[in-house]
């Protein structure tokens, strides 16, 4: 099964690049997902901010997602430093972080979890606090 394009802002795509390239990922399974989400931001369907659909994975996002290992709800998409798996936010730079990021909602996504491949399905994308235009300033 093949992933469907991903879906990014011109701002988000520039953002994830520069800080996959100025990640040091601690082991070889998060490499191998950046340098992945890497490749398929270079064949991203980019938009600007206005064209954006409201149902796609972004840095901010609050997504339901189900896997094989069970349904996890309410995880935040964030940028890596403001990550904090007790409140469910996940960095966009962790595995399944990198696995989500520019999908709609309701997209199967096959992945290479610590588990092996493993189909992802977007159940929920919430987009409604996210400010986009806020990032890389910090």
């Amino acid at each position: 099964m093949e992933n469907p394009r991903l879906i990014v802002s011109e701002k988000e795509r520039e953002l994830m690049r520069s800080w996959i390239i100025g990640h040091t990922a601690p082991d070889i399974q998060v490499r191998n997902s950046l340098d992945r989400l890497y490749k398929e931001l270079e064949n991203a369907d980019v938009r600007k901010e206005e064209d954006m659909p409201s149902d796609v994975v972004r840095v901010c996002s609050v997504v339901d997602v189900g896997m094989p290992a069970g349904r996890k709800n309410g995880l935040q998409l964030v940028m890596h430093a403001d990550a904090d798996l007790k409140q469910n936010k996940l960095s966009v730079l962790s595995v399944l972080g990198s696995a989500l990021i520019g999908y709609r909602q309701g997209a199967h996504i096959v992945w290479r979890l610590p588990q092996g491949d493993q189909t992802i399905t977007l159940e929920r994308v919430d987009n409604s606090r996210c400010d986009v235009r806020a990032l890389g300033a910090q």
